[in-house]
């Protein structure tokens, strides 16, 4: 039988990068907040935006993913798309999280939080190479995989008129991912049993408009990017959302958006469970939502 553990390694410079990132997030936000001026003076944006809001959605979810988990011992490993090999379902319905802070009228804080978990059984249509492994032909195959994705956004607004407003910011995707792949042949002749999982900042750029299209009707669209190569990490994402809210009273409102999301990386330097074997991992992902929500502004 064959068991290992593999875990995503992060180098001592991407910790100290990790640091850098919160500490730069934690300046920027005391220096806007020294900067805000008295809350009843900021109120004069309503309703184009809020002072605070919260958004709970239920957001019906579509996924791709291919993941490839290289090593030294074999060599390149078997490009698997988990949807179409694997039988990984490519859609789920969860809850989503998300809050605004309009710390100044030209001062934006934004997050939104998902956890998604799926997980699928099928069988080995052909040899799959994962990491150290080999998995034969007509194997069985039971698949679990988890992404948890938070999106930090600040954006800053030059332009903010009456029924409109533009502006652009720095936004930062802290993705977790984890996929535990087990396998057995008939008969438990052979089996095996492998878990993947990383963690890291992803930033990008952001660009963001919104507009009043009616006294009640609010839009919101943007769009960020980055291509980036942080130490054993290098690649790139896009980001791009759309919304449309009908504010109901002063304190809430409800409304349907699209949120689109994509990852390409390349992961060097990875190590098993003993620090033993050094491995390449690669993740292509799509994560794309329509979402129905209600916002309570307050």
């Amino acid at each position: 039988m064959t068991t290992g553990m593999i875990s995503w390694h992060i180098t001592e410079r991407e910790k100290m990068m990790s640091k850098q990132y919160v500490i730069f997030g934690l300046a920027v936000t005391l220096v806007l907040l020294a900067a805000a001026v008295p809350a009843e003076a900021q109120r004069d944006y309503e309703p184009l935006f809020d002072k605070f809001n919260l958004r709970l959605e239920g957001s019906w979810v579509k996924m791709s993913t291919e993941i490839r988990l290289d090593s030294e011992l074999l060599g390149r490993g078997t490009t698997l798309n988990f949807e179409d090999d694997l039988d990984l379902g490519n859609n789920e319905v969860i809850p989503t999280v998300a809050f605004e802070w309009q710390i100044a009228r030209r001062h934006k804080l934004g997050i939104r939080w998902q956890d998604i978990s799926r997980s699928s059984n099928a069988q080995a249509l052909t040899e799959i190479r994962w990491g150290d492994e080999v998995i034969p032909v007509d194997a069985n195959v039971a698949l679990g995989f988890d992404v948890t994705q938070t999106f930090i956004d600040y954006a800053y607004y030059p332009w903010v008129k009456e029924r409109w407003a533009a502006g652009f910011g720095l936004g930062l995707r802290w993705m977790t991912i984890s996929a535990t792949l087990a396998w057995e042949t008939q008969g438990a002749v052979g089996e095996g049993s492998t878990e993947a999982k990383g963690t890291g900042p992803l930033p990008y750029l952001y660009f963001e408009y919104r507009r009043l299209l009616a006294d009640n009707w609010r839009f919101k669209g943007g769009v960020g990017w980055l291509g980036v190569k942080v130490g054993d990490i290098d690649g790139s994402q896009w980001v791009g959302r759309a919304d449309i809210e009908y504010l109901a009273g002063r304190h809430w409102g409800f409304g349907a958006a699209l949120n689109i999301a994509t990852v390409d990386v390349d992961w060097r330097g990875l190590e098993n469970a003993e620090g033993q074997t050094l491995y390449t991992g690669a993740i292509n992902m799509d994560i794309n939502d329509i979402s129905i929500f209600v916002r309570f502004r307050f």
